[in-house]
């Protein structure tokens, strides 16, 4: 039996690189599962009266914290105030909506005017209020539904890194 060893003197782990090309590679990471996963958000999340432009699936968003640093965090999220009843539901015998805030969307639900809808109001806040209404689960069911998918883009992330830090 022959056995043979051999050994280098370079590579980027010799040389002082493999802090940076892991780190690059942390940051590359992150910020690719980040946008796939606005971009799947974005698809499970329902249409309202303003469509695909505006409204709750305009406002869904991205942003990745500290890249270059051992703590990077990419997060998904919406800046209206609706999107946590939209994404929770609402449980039967809670709180009503907030008076006013389902006008516009009952004039282009119903197809009735500022005046009707404001008459109209009372009546879906109260319905909401008695009997609630599923969470669509927009955010939690990207990330669920695409653990493998995530863990598949991890796996060839960490390959590589470890391409790089052999070179």
């Amino acid at each position: 039996m022959r056995l043979s060893v051999s050994s280098t003197k370079s590579g980027a782990i010799l040389d002082g690189r493999g802090p940076e090309i892991t780190q690059t590679g942390l940051d590359r990471l992150v910020t690719l599962v980040t946008m796939f996963l606005l971009a799947e958000t974005k698809k499970r999340t329902p249409q309202g009266v303003y469509g695909a432009q505006g409204g709750l699936l305009g406002s869904i968003q991205e942003e990745v914290k500290g890249k270059g640093t051992p703590v990077i965090k990419g997060v998904v999220m919406s800046a209206q105030k609706y999107a946590e009843p939209i994404e929770k539901g609402r449980a039967s015998g809670k709180s009503w909506p907030p008076e006013g805030s389902l006008v516009r969307w009952i004039e282009v639900k119903f197809g009735v005017d500022n005046v009707t809808a404001k008459r109209l109001e009372f009546v879906v806040r109260r319905k909401i209020g008695r009997k609630g209404f599923p969470g669509a689960h927009m955010f939690e069911r990207a990330a669920t539904e695409n653990t493998g998918r995530i863990d598949a883009m991890a796996a060839a992330e960490g390959f590589k890194i470890a391409v790089e830090l052999e070179s």
